[in-house]
């Protein structure tokens, strides 16, 4: 079954680090709903043909929205769409925009997965990442959730920060386990191009964390979550059993999804779109009758294959039978020389006919698909 993404762009503030399409100027907003429910039905005539078990609000902050705002989306994707009734249906949501009143209006929504951009326990370094909460507003809005009848809920860190320490990190890990999430998501700092973070680097402001530090970092995310019955699925994703992002898998194993809002990325068939990242000129060209597409491409077989590998690596691996019945290619015979390579130095091993990455190689995953595949 295939997925739906919905971008809702609004922010209170916008993060130094954040690199995703937001905007802390709301005025568009009702103007902006009118035009996602309108491009929702213009898509569906080439899609009912499809069923879909998973809906992710990303932002953006989703959790911005009312109940009223969820409450027309959700009736304009289910009368148009073959929804199924045991989709996982996720939003993002930021601690410091909800209160036990709002996510309560929540829970009478068909919303069933929350997704909290925590980033840190540390005040400290909540500042530095500019986030509107506290680590102990994130604490209570967990438990609030958990509270009003949220059983499956992910928090996000952020580690790899400047100037943190490893002990700092294992605290966070700590607090997260703490909480009884079902879900916990873990990334290094990026500096990306474009974002006030990057641009402190490039003008010496701040340094980026040492590479062996992140490393350990990394390395003790993977064993302290493993020995707390955490599951690796992903790179950066960690799930207790049956808790695994249902919508995120499809992401990682090719599958298709349909999204709207600015800036949202689709790939149904063998198309990828992405809509254009500006909120005023989306909400134009939709009010217009026009699609809000700013660039498309098809995806040819070369470029299929090195996205199933890549995505592979960085999630289940490469399933042998699976690859060979896709692309009419043996796999193992094709790239014995990388697989040899990276078996024999520890990075990699095959297992029930699937090629995967160690936890040594997890740490250097987009270098060896780079690198060698």
């Amino acid at each position: 079954m295939s997925g739906i993404y919905l971008h809702i762009p609004f922010c209170d503030t916008k993060c130094i680090y954040c690199d995703f399409y937001s905007i802390t100027n709301h005025t568009l907003k009702e103007r902006f709903l009118t035009a996602l429910k309108k491009e929702i039905i213009s898509k569906a005539p080439d899609l009912n043909d499809r069923k879909f078990d998973t809906i992710f609000f990303g932002g953006g902050t989703p959790s911005l929205l009312s109940y009223d705002d969820f409450n027309s989306i959700f009736e304009t994707l289910y009368f148009n769409y073959n929804i199924s009734p045991e989709s996982e249906i996720t939003i993002e949501a930021n601690p410091g925009t909800l209160n036990r009143e709002k996510l309560a209006e929540f829970k009478k929504l068909p919303i069933n997965r929350i997704s909290f951009g925590v980033q840190s326990f540390i005040d400290s370094e909540l500042k530095f990442l500019t986030r509107i909460h506290t680590a102990e507003e994130a604490v209570i809005s967990i438990k609030t959730a958990q509270d009003v009848g949220f059983d499956n809920i992910n928090l996000d860190l952020i580690f790899a920060l400047p100037n943190q320490s490893l002990d700092n990190w294992k605290y966070n890990l700590e607090t997260a386990i703490s909480l009884n999430t079902r879900h916990i998501s873990a990334y290094s700092l990026i500096f990306e191009e474009g974002t006030p973070l990057f641009n402190l680097r490039q003008n010496g402001k701040v340094n980026q964390a040492d590479i062996e530090l992140e490393y350990q970092m990394f390395e003790y995310t993977m064993q302290y979550l493993s020995a707390n019955g955490f599951i690796q699925y992903e790179i950066s994703n960690y799930a207790k059993e049956g808790f695994q992002c249902r919508h995120n898998l499809k992401y990682w194993t090719h599958q298709e999804y349909i999204a709207f809002g600015p800036s949202a990325s689709s790939f149904i068939g063998n198309q990828r779109w992405t809509n254009i990242r500006n909120l005023a000129k989306y909400v134009e060209l939709i009010e217009t009758g026009k699609e809000a597409v700013d660039f498309i491409e098809a995806i040819n077989k070369q470029t299929s294959i090195y996205e199933h590998i890549f995505l592979g690596l960085r999630s289940k691996g490469v399933e042998l039978a699976e690859f060979k019945s896709k692309y009419q290619i043996d796999f193992r015979e094709k790239y014995l020389s990388p697989i040899n390579e990276l078996v024999k130095e520890g990075f990699a091993e095959i297992e029930n006919d699937t090629f995967r990455l160690t936890p040594k190689g997890y740490a250097l995953c987009d270098e060896i698909a780079a690198s060698y595949f």
